[in-house]
């Protein structure tokens, strides 16, 4: 009555005027009111609950994306269900019933920082925070809010209901036992890896995730993951008794370079072992495996071979972790100098022997003079022939 009575009140005169009494005349706008009140209003899905992740939950993931299981009653299972990340939609991979409830498996991105996720049509919103994980060693598991799926028991009370745990295989002393049941959710740490680490492909999960003498507790390995690797990579604990040690084996944390499934790259890498990989952390050298490398000269073989050709990634008995002494590895190339000791790039000039004057704590060597890797100078010199300013380095 009052949206008639302000419409009645609305002066007449104008064909603009004349225009809104015949389209909104009171007869016809009350007819239309009624029908609406009889027409069916889509409600949001009744009884959507998203099972996992929890609100505000802290994870810790290698793979950037996780998944968010919901249940929904029979009655909603018709709407078209979709999780919200910023401006993409994702509809679930698969929907299961189960005792008069359904079960929708979404598949979605995590970015680092915070990640926020709506259901619809519920309108249920989770706000859920991702740290990469590259290191092990990064989880703390006091952390508030630390989130890790298989954390507590094998599966949530929710999950058991459709994934039954008398399908996991125990492992006998030998490990023999395969659990491929683990791959009807974990498939796709073997997706697209063509180099593959042996247990993840005989589906031999628990050889490394099983935690105690808890047959179906599940392990995730943290701080020195060589205590998993080195019960079988025996071989390897000989790094230990090397005298230099790259930072990663000496910490003990084997997956900061090796995926423990599988990856594109030999070894398991998660890039390319014979530079890329390197550069990840020794970023000074990024510019050196570059083609766009602001020095004037760059080592050739960084760009060809790349830095495992001098380098032993693991542990040497040679500083720098060389696989030879820095002269012996030289001419191992630069064969014209072999076992040359003095005269060169002069008549007495010693190449070996002698003390480093810009070094004192260490013996002259080819890099005395060369940068191994690269310079502005011609022949990678630390400082220019022109006006003598490579001599002066030692020759005050």
């Amino acid at each position: 009555m009052e949206i008639a009575t302000m419409i009645e009140n609305i002066p007449t005169g104008t064909p603009f005027t004349r225009r809104i009494h015949l389209r909104l005349n009171p007869v016809f706008l009350a007819l239309v009111l009624a029908l609406a009140s009889l027409w069916p209003i889509s409600a949001p899905a009744a009884g959507a609950e998203i099972l996992v992740p929890p609100d505000k939950a802290l994870i810790h993931a290698k793979n950037p994306a996780t998944t968010v299981v919901v249940r929904v009653k029979e009655a909603a299972r018709q709407e078209k269900m979709q999780v919200r990340s910023g401006d993409l939609l994702f509809s679930p991979q698969g929907m299961w019933p189960v005792d008069g409830n359904w079960y929708a498996h979404f598949r979605v991105p995590l970015k680092a920082g915070s990640n926020s996720f709506e259901l619809l049509p519920a309108g249920k919103t989770i706000t859920v925070t991702f740290r990469p994980l590259r290191s092990l060693m990064q989880i703390n598991r006091k952390e508030r809010n630390y989130y890790q799926f298989h954390d507590d028991k094998l599966l949530p009370a929710a999950c058991a209901q459709c994934h039954d745990t008398e399908k996991i295989n125990r492992p006998g002393r030998a490990e023999e036992a395969t659990q491929s049941f683990c791959f009807s959710c974990h498939g796709s740490v073997l997706d697209k890896t063509p180099w593959q680490h042996s247990p993840a492909v005989k589906f031999q999960c628990l050889a490394c995730h099983k935690q105690g003498d808890e047959p179906l507790r599940i392990a995730i390995p943290a701080g020195k993951v060589e205590d998993t690797c080195f019960r079988c990579h025996i071989s390897k604990k000989s790094w230990l008794d090397k005298k230099h040690i790259h930072g990663p084996v000496g910490t003990g944390d084997c997956t900061i370079c090796h995926n423990p499934h599988g990856d594109i790259n030999r070894g398991q890498l998660w890039a390319e072992g014979k530079d890329s990989l390197c550069v990840a952390c020794h970023t000074d050298k990024q510019n050196m495996v570059s083609r766009d490398n602001p020095a004037f000269y760059v080592h050739g073989i960084l760009r060809g071979i790349g830095c495992t050709i001098c380098h032993d990634p693991h542990a040497e008995d040679h500083r720098f972790m060389l696989h030879k002494s820095i002269n012996d590895l030289c001419v191992s190339c630069h064969t014209s100098l072999a076992g040359v000791t003095r005269g060169h790039p002069v008549g007495g000039h010693p190449v070996a022997g002698a003390k480093d004057p810009r070094r004192p704590e260490r013996s002259f060597t080819c890099t005395s003079c060369h940068n191994p890797h690269d310079s502005n100078f011609k022949y990678l010199l630390i400082g220019d022939i022109l006006g003598g300013h490579i001599c002066s380095q030692c020759h005050y």
